[in-house]
């Protein structure tokens, strides 16, 4: 039985489900109609000859109703008020008409203004309005028509209105079932796309505090290259008649490692945009490579090089141009040094494992838990994305990274044992990747932005 109930109740609509505005904005609606009756109903009682107290005491419950649908603060008690003022409007109505039988089609009217609330204890009173009135005519016809007579057989006539009340009703439900169920998928669909457009909006923030960002990060990293080339090169030819060979040359030299450097910068950025073109048959030593931006570090981060402890083997060589191991292992290098405890070094370890070179850089300092170990290697993300953190840059490193080593058939992973972190560069070797020539000379990677630590 209890089963059977509540799948009646399943195929019944909830009731009360509207939201204040488009309550309130029906419940205007209907106080209107019932305001609107108030003055017809005393037009229609002394035009058929009924005296004015008599016409005011059948319209003073009906004025009273109006007067609790308008200041009740509570919605089924403002409801209530204005349903029983409507149905009671039909009710004079009928009183004043002396029963004629067109009279009683106001109740069907009035019934479908009342499910305009959507309520079922609304409702169900206009119905029980309905009953009761017509029970009060079967039973009692005196009190409900001046001359019962009028109506040939109350009883049957009484019996047949309620009866065309009660399909109505049921026609009434149905349609407020159906109402609800549109009006539900509306919701889920207005809610969907406010969703969508509060997530376009918090993009379009985001990426123009990023583009914020990143201007000011460019700025900054192709200032500290270019202030060193003009200071190089204002001094070089100014005293260049001072100068002997060796010292031309070493100004020369840090003109070239310096535009070296921005050309890196520039290729991380395009890397980062996706302007990058993979070439067959490539490879690098690392140990030069390590061995380059560490002497870059000890130029233009002073003590750097004192806290990076690197151990390359010679002729270690990678399946990979020139520029791509140098971003892969400044990143990975720029990285460490951001993250790593004041004072503690850096370690670079290189070796051969079966035929691919690995590359490791450690650093003792922020552990990276478990949960964020492949949230970091996504653009625009560092481990601490907070307001108040503590590192520049926008997270673009790892995932140059990430792409660089991953287009060249390598893996990159990170470990974190406590506060150790270790990043591995696994890339296969001049002689593993030659079987991919052919195919990379097809290739053109596409890099979209990925992480940062």
């Amino acid at each position: 039985m209890s089963v059977q109930v509540a799948r009646l109740g399943a195929l019944l609509p909830k009731g009360g489900l509207l939201d204040e505005r488009t309550w309130q904005l029906r419940h205007h609606l209907l106080m209107s109609v019932l305001a609107v009756a108030l003055p017809v109903l005393a037009y229609i009682g002394l035009t058929r000859g009924h005296r004015p107290l008599y016409v005011g005491l059948e319209i003073v419950p009906v004025a009273a109703c109006l007067a609790i649908g308008w200041f009740a603060r509570h919605r089924r008690a403002a409801a209530l008020g204005t349903t029983i003022g409507l149905m009671l409007c039909s009710a004079v109505t009928v009183h004043f008409l002396n029963g004629l039988v067109e009279a009683h089609f106001s109740y069907f009217v009035m019934l479908v203004f009342v499910s305009l609330y959507q309520d079922w204890l609304p409702y169900i009173a206009g119905l029980a309005t309905v009953v009761a009135h017509h029970v009060l005519g079967v039973f009692l016809p005196a009190a409900v028509y001046d001359r019962p007579e009028a109506i040939a057989d109350p009883a049957r006539w009484g019996i047949v209105h309620l009866s065309f009340i009660g399909i109505l009703a049921i026609g009434i439900v149905i349609l407020w079932k159906m109402t609800e169920t549109e009006q539900a998928r509306s919701r889920q669909y207005y809610q969907k796309l406010y969703e969508a457009e509060r997530g376009v909006a918090e993009q379009l923030r985001e990426a123009e505090r990023l583009k914020s960002e990143l201007i000011s990060l460019v700025s900054h990293e192709f200032r500290t290259p270019l202030t060193s080339i003009l200071g190089f090169a204002q001094t070089l030819s100014a005293r260049l008649a001072d100068f002997d060979q060796s010292s031309a040359l070493l100004c020369a030299e840090r003109i070239e490692r310096q535009a070296k450097r921005l050309s890196r910068l520039i290729h991380n950025l395009l890397a980062a945009s996706g302007d990058v073109r993979l070439e067959p048959g490539e490879s690098t030593d690392l140990h030069e490579v390590v061995g380059e931006i560490v002497d870059e570090l000890a130029d233009h981060r002073p003590g750097a090089h004192l806290r990076i402890d690197a151990a390359v083997p010679r002729g270690l060589r990678a399946a990979i141009g020139t520029d791509c191991a140098h971003q892969i292992a400044t990143n990975l290098i720029d990285n460490a040094l951001k993250f790593a405890d004041p004072g503690t070094p850096i370690q670079l370890r290189g070796r051969r494992l079966q035929n691919c070179a690995v590359l490791e850089v450690a650093n003792i300092g922020t552990p990276i838990p478990p949960e964020a170990r492949e949230r970091i290697f996504q653009p625009f993300v560092q481990l601490d994305s907070s307001d108040t953190r503590h590192f520049e840059g926008i997270g673009l490193g790892l995932s140059i990274v990430r792409k660089l080593v991953q287009s060249h058939q390598g893996t990159v992973e990170v470990r974190s044992d406590g506060r150790l972190v270790v990043f591995r560069v696994t890339m296969p070797t001049p002689c593993a990747a030659s079987g991919h020539d052919e195919l990379m000379a097809r290739v053109r990677h596409v890099y979209v932005p990925n992480p940062g630590h």
